[in-house]
């Protein structure tokens, strides 16, 4: 049995990198915003397995659950929720 760790950065900037005096901090020569993830990879007699993947009961991303709430039909000023089939114009 084997575990992998890949550690992908996103750079805006440069790509080349250095380490801190830390001996664990990594940034950009330039100082650009950077991201980094990583995924653990175990690798088996049986095949791969990805430790870190998510799961259904995994909670939810923040552009999923942006695109959950745009995918909902508008509220009420009162909180309740109408299709919109079912909202009338106010009286004028």
């Amino acid at each position: 049995m084997q575990v992998f760790t890949i550690e992908p950065m996103i750079n805006m900037g440069t790509y080349r990198d250095m380490l801190w005096p830390d001996g664990w901090t990594a940034v950009t020569t330039d100082g650009g915003r950077s991201a980094q993830f990583e995924h653990q990879i175990v690798i088996t007699k049986d095949g791969a397995e990805v430790l870190t993947a998510r799961t259904p009961d995994s909670p939810l991303l923040w552009w999923e659950l942006e695109q959950q709430q745009q995918q909902q039909p508008p509220s009420s000023t009162d909180g309740s929720q109408q299709a919109p089939e079912q909202q009338q114009a106010a009286p004028g």
